[in-house]
């Protein structure tokens, strides 16, 4: 009977309070229907009440962005997908950051967990962004010192590979090898600039150990809205989507 099950209810009569044992005095046993909710009908001025809502919605989500000449796909050590999302990010970023040191961002990492969903070939639409960024992450800014920076590149590594921008590297044994940070080898003398997600800065995905970081800026700038705006700016000056794999992480 797959909606009926059977719930068994004991009453235990005990002895008076001098007796040394108490016992089972009786047992019952009900039947009870649990009705199906699939079979309910529904509610016809409910429905009619929140259709308007769900249509603008799902006119809202079917807008179209952009064209993409091929379909972007995560993956590691690097992936299409990855390097779009990065590099508009910080790209971002860098235009709109004020620092009152006049230091930019070095660097940005993501992680492939964070994007939930490849963009299609063709027509992409405000649904498969969010599709793709379902979640209400912002990019925030952390300044670390060469030895944490170091470790953040040597964690990625060991993971064979992540979204990145502004940051070159081989793998080799699960270690990062010939860093490039902007184009310059690593220095171990210096502090860098790190774009991320708050989620990551959070120790989300294993990184606790970004709680080390010497400072922590916000930028208001939540990551799916930063990706829906470049692709509408794309898409009004009909530019169509195209995305290389550069080797900006590569293996040995």
């Amino acid at each position: 009977m797959s909606n009926k099950f059977i719930l068994s209810i004991f009453f235990l009569s005990l002895l008076a309070a001098c007796s040394p044992t108490s016992q089972l005095s009786k047992v019952e046993t009900s039947e009870y229907i649990l009705t199906d909710s699939s079979s309910i009908p529904e509610d016809s001025l409910i429905k009619a009440k929140i259709r308007p809502y769900s249509e603008r919605m799902e006119a809202d989500m079917g807008i179209i962005l952009a064209q993409s000449a091929e379909p972007l796909e995560k993956g590691i050590p690097e992936s299409k997908l990855g390097n779009f999302v990065s590099d508009l990010c910080f790209d971002r970023v860098k235009r709109e950051y004020n620092p009152s040191d006049g230091r930019n961002i070095d660097l940005a990492f993501f992680n492939n967990g964070g994007l939930r969903k490849s963009l299609p070939a063709g027509n992409i639409t405000k649904g498969d962004v969010f599709e793709l960024m379902p979640f209400e992450n912002e990019l925030v800014i952390l300044t670390l010192d060469a030895v944490l920076t170091k470790k953040l590149i040597n964690f990625m590594a060991s993971k064979g590979g992540a979204p990145v921008s502004g940051l070159r590297f081989s793998i080799k044994d699960k270690a990062a090898l010939k860093v490039l940070i902007g184009g310059t080898p690593f220095d171990s003398t210096k502090t860098y600039k790190v774009l991320t997600s708050d989620y990551l800065a959070n120790g989300g995905d294993n990184f606790s150990f970004l709680s080390e970081a010497i400072k922590r800026e916000s930028t208001s700038i939540k990551i799916r809205d930063a990706i829906i705006q470049h692709l509408y700016i794309q898409g009004k000056t009909e530019e169509i989507v195209r995305v290389n794999l550069d080797g900006r992480i590569r293996n040995e």
